[in-house]
């Protein structure tokens, strides 16, 4: 049976057909001109009809020249020419003239009018008629990247907000300058200049990538050199936020705004978007610089021609397209450029043009420029580190190294030296060469005979250089990249088994037993170093870590004099020590690495190198002497370490890490400070690393530091626990949250990451139960067990079973569910006897959670059972040891347990007829109470939150209880 348009509901398609008309519309009129046809070809897949409709509307929109198909008619009158709002106040900014505009907003030079100060701004609003809910959402997109970026080569925000009408707006730093490829031609800049103002540009990107944001329209437009030669990357409008949580393909694939001839070809077919398209389009723009053209010739072809060459044509070489006239397709006329008039502003003649880009510099280009975006450069850092190869003549990573390209590397950075060493091999290989024929015969006789020896040492070398480059130069170029943890794991695995079969065969090799002494100690690393980014294979970084110690131990008893190889060595047993740092191994190793830096401090102290191992020692034998119960010891080391660091970067500012090492220090004193000495300094170290690790993030920090950051931020947040100041420290708790969350998401193997999630579940679930919001707080301390059981660590990160136990354990006994605390706390002692032996924290840990034990006991009616556990805490408390070495976490435990006898002698007292034991009972109590008292008094500066995070006593509650026992009547 036939069926009517009106049956198959015309009516319901006619209002959907009009909303799909509508949004494309308005995407479309968000764009330049010159984008809208390629843009309206991908969007209406192959809808000629609604194509037609859209572009209809187009064409009206476009001789009117207003809003009208998106404004009320009340509201035409915000739909002004843009010159009429000169003049006009827009916050604190006047109008004073238009200076640019695009396809959704118009910019303004602007002046501060509210007399504080003068200032010249650049003003961005939201073009009259076209405030949409989707123009003004990327106005707020923009506002939001922009706010995050804060680099020299970006331009910055200044200020946003919305005027009295309804408009969007930004205040942006004002930016006169040029764009880069005009710049480059006015100044006449050579190729090398070309290059050195290109990197900047790279950086600004890479800067912007760290922070997950992506451009998706970098084109010369978008890069303004000012007058001093800064080149500004702008117009953030149409950037991209990476959220992880959204996924590789949660970005809608059509109606993607871009500028055709600068997209990439997954921007074309419109894919997911990655980092990789930035570098895609930073390849068209240096294609362009070195070059005057585009790499697609014959740019006035239709959007289509043009996205289909960006998607399927391989662009020509630079150094092929600069000898070449371009054709110039217009309407009326087809005109020949000469190539003359592109190198002219470059380097002269197109001959030496062509030159000049052989080579490197087309293989760079193209590499940028591949169609595949795993096949381009990973990042752009490494785009630009081969442009800055490129330029110091060493080999770069788009070019294949024979041996011939290696040679004339060292040839072109050494050309004077080279010159005359030919010289004097000329005049030698003249005289000679009567001695080389009469040799020939009988050399070509041993070449014969040494054939199979000459092939072999070439495997054996070339195997070799490739393990090298593989721990390197492969594996530190993608060490810093989010999720590269198990590439750098297989890296390392292949490399270590490389060099693993050549050292069979050559013992006595010193060199490779030294390369192979670094390879087992990186793949140590990845494999299961608690303190970096890991895969948790505990057992595995083991076995390669004592390998490594091994070797480095032959290498430096066979080399004594060499100081690289002495400093490997303190290396290794400082690491081991770290490693250790709860065993009792853990001090003699760090006893080890101090043993070889000591006599080093006298005679090479002036090396950078040997301050920053010995400084590192430092850290850990200050970890170790916390370990061991010498808290405030451990304080005076700490500060020697931050005293070292602070040193080199102070004299050696550019030496790896320097910044960071004083984060670190300064992080690691503040903390151990806060647990066990004055707080209130110990805020000022805390804040001071932490502004270090900002610094250093802002300048490109890479995921670790971006990691450490975090770190920072809960040991803060720990200290404010112990200040009283819960509210401040939750606040740090949730800003590490959300920034370990977000890396985690990036590098979803990170062991290491996964365990910073479980520790914040901990430290934000303690501190709601603290603050008494026991209800929020219990189920984050119970999914942080769950959560570190789930992960199957084999080495005992974060706070430890013991701890987790015990705040769940706390949560129930708030909630009045007395045997659930006890079973919890019960679960807690268990698992801390185990670790007694081995370091000061279990003891001191183990002391409390007994008290704990005795207060739930005593709590619950059960007092001899109360009064036996309160006996084996003080027993652990050890007093006469804490005492005389200020293990305040002791003294916490025994204060509370002799307090909690004091109250289980009340409460048989009051149970008691008999007046002698009534008096004898109450006789107790006061003793008690009164050396609970004389232990607080032990204890400078007494916090709510002990140093090892568990909530003691009240000594003031203490001296009410003795006090309401009146005087002894004895």
């Amino acid at each position: 049976m036939a069926v009517s348009r009106h049956d198959r509901g015309g009516d319901r398609m006619n209002g959907e057909r009009w909303h799909r008309v509508k949004v494309l519309l308005e995407e479309a009129i968000a764009l330049d001109a010159a984008e809208r046809s390629s843009f309206l070809d991908r969007a209406s897949c192959g809808d000629s009809e609604l194509r037609s409709e859209v572009a209809s509307l187009l064409s009206s929109h476009e001789q009117a020249g207003t809003g009208f198909l998106k404004t009320a008619v009340l509201d035409l009158k915000q739909s002004m020419p843009a010159n009429n709002r000169a003049g006009r106040r827009i916050g604190v900014y006047q109008i004073v003239e238009e200076i640019g505009h695009g396809g959704m907003g118009e910019v303004y030079r602007a002046c501060r009018a509210d007399g504080q100060y003068t200032k010249e701004v650049a003003v961005k609003l939201v073009r009259g008629g076209f405030d949409s809910a989707f123009v003004q959402e990327r106005f707020r997109n923009e506002r939001q990247i922009l706010a995050s970026l804060d680099h020299p080569n970006i331009g910055r925000l200044l200020d946003g907000g919305t005027t009295d009408d309804g408009v969007p707006y930004l205040v942006m730093e004002l930016i006169e300058g040029t764009r880069i490829d005009s710049y480059c031609d006015e100044q006449k800049l050579s190729i090398s200049q070309r290059l050195q103002l290109f990197r900047y540009v790279c950086s600004a990107v890479q800067y912007a990538h760290q922070r997950l944001v992506i451009h998706r329209d970098i084109k010369p437009s978008n890069i303004l050199v000012t007058k001093e030669g800064a080149p500004k990357l702008l117009d953030f409008g149409i950037a991209k936020i990476l959220d992880p949580a959204l996924g590789a393909g949660s970005e809608t694939t059509m109606a993607r705004p871009m500028t055709p001839e600068y997209a990439s070809p997954e921007q074309i077919r419109g894919e997911p978007i990655t980092t990789a398209s930035d570098v895609y389009s930073l390849g068209v723009v240096l294609y362009q610089l070195l070059t005057g053209r585009s790499p697609y010739p014959g740019e006035t072809r239709s959007s289509h021609d043009l996205a289909r060459a960006v998607c399927e044509t391989d662009p020509g070489r630079p150094s092929t397209a600069v000898v070449k006239p371009q054709t110039v397709r217009s309407s009326e006329e087809i005109e020949h450029i000469a190539p003359e008039k592109f190198s002219s502003p470059r380097e002269a003649s197109p001959a030496k043009l062509q030159r000049r880009l052989a080579g490197d510099l087309d293989n760079i280009v193209l590499m940028a420029l591949r169609k595949e975006p795993q096949r381009r450069y990973t990042s752009v850092e490494h785009f630009g580190e081969d442009i800055r190869r490129h330029l110091e003549a060493l080999p770069v990573t788009a070019t294949k190294g024979s041996w011939r390209y290696r040679a004339g590397k060292f040839v072109t950075r050494n050309n004077v030296s080279v010159t005359a060493t030919a010289v004097v091999m000329l005049a030698l290989v003249a005289g000679i060469a009567a001695t080389v024929r009469e040799a020939r015969v009988a050399r070509r006789q041993a070449e014969i005979a040494s054939a199979e020896r000459v092939r072999a040492e070439k495997r054996f070398n070339d195997v070799r250089k490739l393990a090298n480059s593989l721990i390197f130069e492969i594996h530190d170029s993608i060490q810093d990249l989010p999720g590269a943890t198990p590439s750098r794991k297989l890296l390392l695995d292949r490399a270590v088994e490389y060099l693993d079969k050549l050292s069979q065969d050559s013992s006595g090799d010193w060199d490779l037993q030294r390369e192979l002494a670094w390879g087992y100690q990186r793949l140590s690393t990845v494999q299961g170093d608690t303190s970096q980014s890991n895969l948790g294979q505990i057992s595995a970084a083991e076995v390669s870590f004592r390998k490594s110690i091994g070797l480095f131990e032959a290498v430096a008893k066979a080399n004594p004099r060499n100081l690289t190889d002495q400093l490997n060595l303190a290396m290794a047993y400082r690491r081991r020590a770290f490693t250790d740092i709860y065993e009792r191994s853990g001090r003699q190793e760090i006893a080890q690495a101090l043993a070889i830096t000591e006599p080093l401090m006298q005679t090479d102290a002036a090396k950078v190198e040997v301050r920053s191992e010995r400084g590192l020692e430092l850290q850990i034998l200050a970890s170790i002497q916390d370990a061991t119960g010498d808290r405030l010891i451990a304080v005076d080391t700490f500060r020697q370490y931050l005293d070292v660091s602070q040193g080199i970067l102070r004299t050696n500012p550019e030496f790896k890490d320097a910044r960071r090492s004083v984060a670190h220090a300064a992080i690691q004193l503040g903390y151990q400070m806060g647990r066990f000495g004055n707080r209130d300094e110990a805020m000022q170290f805390l804040n001071q690393g932490i502004a270090q690790f900002e610094v250093m993030i802002k300048q490109g920090g890479n995921p670790d530091v971006i990691r450490d950051l975090a770190a920072s931020e809960v040991r803060r947040g720990q200290i404010q626990l112990m200040r009283g100041d819960p509210n401040a420290a939750l606040a740090d708790f949730r800003r590490a949250r959300e920034t370990t969350a977000r890396l985690a998401k990036l590098d979803p193997e990170n062991r290491m990451l996964q365990s910073d999630m479980c520790g914040l579940d901990f430290d934000e679930g303690r501190t709601l139960t603290i603050r008494g919001k026991v209800a929020q707080g219990l189920p984050l301390s119970q999914r942080s067990l769950q959560c570190y059981i789930d992960l199957h660590l084999e080495a005992d990160t974060g706070p430890g079973m013991g701890a987790l136990e015990s705040w769940i354990a706390e949560g129930h006994s708030r909630m009045h569910n007395l045997p659930e605390g006890l079973k919890h706390y019960r679960n807690a002692a268990t698992a801390l006897k185990a670790d007694v032996d081995k370091y000061d924290d279990a003891r001191c840990d183990l002391a409390m959670v007994q008290t704990k034990i005795g207060g739930t006991l005593l709590k619950m009616g059960k007092l001899q059972e109360a009064s036996a556990e309160y006996a084996k805490a003080l027993d652990m408390a050890k007093l006469d040891f804490s005492i005389e070495h200020r293990d305040i976490p002791s003294l916490y435990a025994a204060a509370d347990a002799d307090a909690g006898m004091g109250a289980i002698a009340v409460a048989e007292a009051s149970t008691t007829q008999d007046l002698t034991l009534h008096a004898k009972l109450e006789a107790e109590a006061r003793a008690d109470y009164q050396k609970s008292l004389n232990t607080w008094k032990q204890i400078t500066n007494p916090a709510p939150v002990s140093g090892n995070g568990y909530v003691p006593g009240d000594p003031k509650e203490i001296t009410r209880q003795l006090e309401a026992l009146g005087p002894s009547t004895s």
